[in-house]
């Protein structure tokens, strides 16, 4: 094995210390108010490459780079070769809510890493870490005290945290042409949704609600490929995870900033009410020389799952993405830097899993519910149960959908393998009918790509 670099070495126990401060501490990467229902904001698992292709890889298996989109699309990785990545997310979103501005946001985070090498000539592996899905959202709305009164209070919406996995992928070569794959790790996170009331007499009342779950996640996966004459390269692929039941927990506090009273404090147990849907994925891909065509189609079974605490304000629906793009390389090795560049083109469109048509009310219904009421004669908010008539809505609309341009660029390091893999994407989701709000996004992940040489052995005469 070769000597590393300081540089590589001081490099991979910076973005080691990231890694160990992800998993310890919760990040928002996202700002979207929808992230405000179900378990948020899915993350597609990828990388920076396959962003740039219309978050396609499911089909793909390339030598030079680790494609976690498909547990088999390891299975090309150089057999003397330890490949390191690492990416970061920065976006840019601008949120306009129906009636209302605009609003800005920023966000950098870290978007996974991940380390990959070829045990064998027919096995190959890789460990790492992704995002799974994140929540983060900030709203302040007026709101009328029960009672009638003229008098206004402001309830403000919060939430933050979200899912994480970890896996070890590893892929299984046989007959030269077919190779299976198998993903084993762990999906785990918390989310925390915080409603504070802040009342015109100077009383503040919080009511927090946390859900906790985790529990070991496995993915299959397939790729086959064959050539037609000498040039033109042909790959399928496939993926398929089973429905995941998550063991969770469900801790709702109910207090206030004037004296410290502790109105409402439950920990439930929610073994069973909340799952990882089932869901599969094909993909084909194309390759004749320095040219590359991909597509990517997955659907998702969210409706089959109970999920009953995330439920309280939105439909689950079955959702859909299909994507697909170009890659083309502009030269060899030896050729100047700007002629060694890889370019990319893609799109994707993908339906939510949440279903928030509100298009209009068909009913009442009337439900018991405590909240906390100001009491005159003790001069201090009680809670008390009171009848709420609340309107039933139709939900039995469309999803709402989201339109994805993808565009990326590989950029070389030195004349080695060694990359910065960067994918940019513009994405619209949502509407502002109904009352609902469209959201304009664009980000860019950079993806630093790492390639040592592990597995040499010097042999002597």
């Amino acid at each position: 094995m070769t000597i590393i670099s300081k540089t590589y070495r001081l490099l991979g126990l910076s973005l080691l210390a990231c890694l160990c401060n992800v998993l310890t501490s919760a990040q928002n990467s996202t700002s979207s108010p929808y992230s405000a229902f179900g378990i948020g904001i899915l993350t597609p698992i990828e990388d920076a490459t396959s962003a740039g292709m219309g978050h396609a890889g499911i089909a793909l298996a390339p030598n030079d780079w680790i494609n976690i989109s498909n547990p088999a699309g390891i299975g090309n990785l150089d057999s003397l070769t330890f490949h390191f990545n690492a990416q970061l997310k920065w976006f840019y979103g601008r949120i306009d809510p129906a009636e209302r501005g605009h609003q800005s946001v920023y966000r950098t985070n870290l978007d996974g890493i991940s380390f990959g090498w070829r045990g064998k000539p027919w096995w190959a592996a890789c460990v790492g870490y992704a995002p799974y899905s994140s929540v983060g959202y900030n709203i302040t709305d007026p709101y009328q005290f029960i009672d009638g009164s003229v008098d206004k209070y402001t309830i403000n919406y919060k939430g933050s945290g979200g899912l994480s996995r970890a896996f070890f992928n590893n892929a299984f070569t046989l007959f030269n042409h077919l190779t299976l794959g198998v993903s084993v790790g762990a999906i785990w996170g918390s989310i925390t949704k915080t409603e504070t009331a802040t009342f015109p007499y100077g009383e503040t009342i919080y009511n927090t609600k946390k859900y906790t779950m985790n529990n070991l996640f496995f993915e299959y996966g397939m790729q086959f490929d064959f050539k037609l004459g000498q040039d033109n390269k042909f790959r399928f692929g496939a993926i398929y995870n089973e429905k995941t039941n998550m063991r969770s927990s469900y801790d709702h506090i109910v207090s206030n900033d004037i004296s410290n009273d502790l109105f409402f404090d439950d920990v439930t147990p929610l073994d069973g009410e909340f799952a990882v849907p089932r869901s599969y994925g094909v993909g084909f891909s194309y390759n004749r020389r320095k040219f590359t065509a991909t597509v990517d189609y997955r659907e998702n079974f969210w409706s089959k799952l109970k999920n009953v605490k995330f439920r309280e304000s939105a439909k689950y629906l079955d959702n859909y993405s299909i994507g697909g793009g170009v890659e083309w390389a502009c030269g060899k090795r030896e050729d100047p830097f700007y002629k060694r560049l890889r370019w990319r083109l893609g799109c994707h469109y993908e339906t939510s899993y949440l279903g928030l048509t509100n298009k209009k009310v068909v009913g009442t219904t009337t439900i018991k519910k405590k909240v906390p009421v100001y009491d005159p004669e003790l001069q201090t908010t009680v809670m008390k149960e009171i009848d709420i008539k609340i309107p039933v809505l139709d939900q039995s609309g469309a999803n709402l959908s989201a339109l994805t341009f993808t565009a990326g660029v590989t950029i070389p390091l030195g004349r080695w393998s060694n990359a910065l893999n960067i994918g940019y994407e513009y994405r619209e989701h949502g509407t502002n009918a109904n009352g609902l709000m469209k959201e304009k996004f664009q980000t860019v992940k950079i993806g630093l790509n790492i390639r040592e040489t592990w597995f040499m052995k010097a042999k002597f005469n």
